[in-house]
């Protein structure tokens, strides 16, 4: 009887009755969560993505870095020259049982067929062990499980770089004395050769200006003063570089590397050690999980670049400018 006196004195006073109210409530939340829902789910799914890519990132960050500690122990100059453009160079074979058989656990990697992207200067000669440069680039390939490394369009580039402290007539700066593989080290646009110690046009072999004195076996220089459109080598040639069209391999100029290396005084580059270091970049393509239009709209299938540095003493140069 109170009920229906209390919703008759809010009738007369001109509110709805109480159950009313309550029925309102209800359907108002209704409305509410159904104009939400769609939002939540797209920030649901947003989210996986963007965890999706972040896990795919990091185990790209951890294969470079195992690959660039496998070079670091190696000897870049312990490698035939004229070898980084033997196609049988990038197929990740290894002597089992005294055949060449496929490198183990890379999934999909097989012999390249498709040579139309690389420049004119690959050749397809005989297969034979890894060596140091392959053996950087197929042991990234080796640890990026789950991962699968695509040979149609991912890539992976080995640089390796000396470099010397020196006084060239500003302060004391670091300057690269050599990138190697020595075939295989700059784009037609770099404003000056990678074995241009002095940055004076002039190639720094003997018995010019600079002496290297390296040792090894495999060292070769004479065509580094030539642009071959190639940096570093290449497992599989597929990413062109963003500044220089029609140039494959290292998104990392010589003078990149130099700016990387210099410090922020004089004093900080004087006392740099002269000393070699290996670049490891790989270049991976990414696909969603979910594969739902309004996010593969925006990308799928795009490149991740992921590259690590470490040092590599076999590399450092013993001689000074004379």
């Amino acid at each position: 009887m109170r009920r229906y006196l209390r919703d008759l004195l809010r009738t007369l006073d001109g509110a709805p009755p109480m159950h009313a109210t309550r029925r309102a409530h209800r359907g108002q939340s209704l409305v509410e969560m159904t104009l939400i829902m769609p939002l939540l789910l797209v920030m649901l799914l947003g989210l996986i993505e963007i965890a999706w890519l972040a896990n795919h990132f990091l185990i790209l960050m951890d294969v470079s870095r195992s690959a660039a500690r496998f070079g670091a122990n190696g000897d870049p100059l312990d490698w035939a020259t004229g070898e980084e453009h033997n196609l049988e160079r990038m197929d990740c074979d290894t002597i089992e049982g005294g055949s060449y058989v496929d490198y183990p656990d890379n999934h999909v990697f097989l012999p390249m067929t498709d040579t139309s992207h690389l420049p004119p200067s690959f050749f397809d000669g005989a297969d034979s062990p890894i060596s140091y440069f392959d053996g950087v680039a197929c042991a990234a390939v080796r640890n990026m499980t789950p991962l699968i490394f695509d040979t149609t369009q991912d890539d992976v580039v080995v640089s390796v770089f000396s470099f010397v402290s020196e006084d060239f007539g500003s302060g004391p700066e670091i300057h690269v004395a050599g990138r190697y593989p020595a075939r295989q080290n700059e784009c037609s646009n770099e404003p000056y050769d990678p074995f241009d110690v002095n940055h004076n046009g002039i190639y720094d072999d003997p018995p010019e200006d600079y002496f290297r004195m390296l040792g090894g076996t495999g060292e070769d220089t004479s065509a580094s003063d030539n642009s071959e459109n190639v940096r570093g080598f290449v497992l599989t040639g597929h990413h062109e570089v963003s500044d220089a069209p029609g140039c494959i391999g290292s998104e990392f100029s010589t003078a990149e590397i130099e700016a990387l290396l210099n410090g922020s005084s004089g004093l900080e580059n004087e006392h740099t050690p002269n000393n070699g270091l290996l670049l490891v970049e790989i270049f991976w393509h990414h696909r969603q999980l979910l594969q739902l239009r309004w996010f593969t709209a925006i990308g799928d299938n795009f490149e991740l670049h992921v590259w690590s540095m470490y040092p590599v003493t076999a590399i450092e140069p013993t001689a000074t400018p004379s």
